[in-house]
């Protein structure tokens, strides 16, 4: 299961995490902090916290999650959201399109914008 949310600012995002993802992130700890520390203002997403929480109740399954800063936090506003993965299998909203607002988290095949880049980027690409 995985999920995205921001704050009310939208300066920080959480999101749950398999184990797996959670293993990854600890083996690269120690260079993520070390490259954060040596590049101040990189763009590599800035993780606050990775936390683990047992639920109540019979079930008692364990919830992570990380929390991480923002990248895209700005004052314009954002009238369309995507959680892109690289995936066409089942990656569309399930919204009709009247009903799909700025709140709306869209998918993968509902990108349906041209993209015009400048050539030089366009070269850049597909090396």
């Amino acid at each position: 299961m995985f999920s995205n949310f921001l704050d009310n600012q939208q300066f920080y995002t959480e999101c749950t995490e398999h184990f797996f993802v959670v293993q990854i992130f600890l083996k690269m700890l120690r260079a993520y902090y070390n490259h954060v520390r040596s590049f101040e203002n990189t763009l590599v997403t800035k993780f606050f916290g990775l936390h683990c929480v047992k639920l109540a109740g019979a079930n008692q399954k364990k919830v992570r999650f990380v929390i991480m800063g923002n990248l895209f936090c700005s004052d314009h506003f954002i009238h369309r959201r995507f959680d892109l993965k690289g995936s066409s299998l089942g990656r569309t909203t399930d919204k009709p399109q009247t009903e799909i607002d700025e709140y709306t988290i869209l998918k993968d095949l509902d990108l349906n914008f041209i993209f015009r880049l400048q050539k030089h980027w366009y070269q850049e690409f597909q090396r």
